[in-house]
């Protein structure tokens, strides 16, 4: 009986787990070459940066915030095939961290579709709350990318499994 009660437990969990995915937007943008999913239609805003076009998509929901950055480095000549991008990423990785109070956690490599990308996982105090932020970077021909997810620390079983999702549906056009 106990195997029963533990066995269907873990199925609705996975069920729900796959529903909650499957609600989720599929967001696609021809602009920035990517694609992904997110709970909910995310806030897209088009800004310009010394020559640099830049695509940036934000939602937050009651527990999570998710954000992509997307930049164009065309109009300055920058192609990442051809260059390193050790100094953009260090610059961008302490723009991170540049708040007071935040505490970089981790520091990896990640690979993605013959790509090195970096993760970092920081905390950052938020009034009296700590949360906890998963950003990667990615350098792909023109473009650099930062996608990020964040919530607070308390809840981190929920930010990890949204992690992952989030993560996970990622696609580079």
């Amino acid at each position: 009986m106990r195997k029963l009660i533990l066995f269907s437990i873990l199925c609705l969990g996975w069920i729900s787990g796959v529903v909650a995915q499957e609600e989720w937007k599929k967001i696609e943008s021809e602009k920035s070459k990517i694609k992904f999913s997110i709970p909910d239609q995310p806030i897209v805003q088009n800004k310009e940066l010394n020559g640099i076009s830049i695509e940036v998509f934000s939602f937050k929901d009651a527990v999570t915030v998710f954000g992509i950055v997307a930049s164009d480095f065309s109009g300055v000549g920058i192609d990442f095939t051809y260059s390193d991008p050790t100094e953009y990423y260090e610059e961008m990785k302490e723009g991170s961290l540049v708040s007071n109070g935040t505490i970089l956690l981790e520091e990896r490599s990640v690979a993605y579709q013959k790509m090195l990308g970096k993760e970092i996982v920081y905390t950052q105090m938020v009034g009296k709350h700590e949360y906890t932020y998963f950003k990667r970077f990615f350098f792909r021909g023109k473009y650099i990318y930062q996608i990020a997810i964040g919530g607070p620390s308390r809840m981190k079983r929920i930010l990890l499994d949204k992690k992952n999702i989030y993560f996970n549906s990622v696609e580079f056009l």
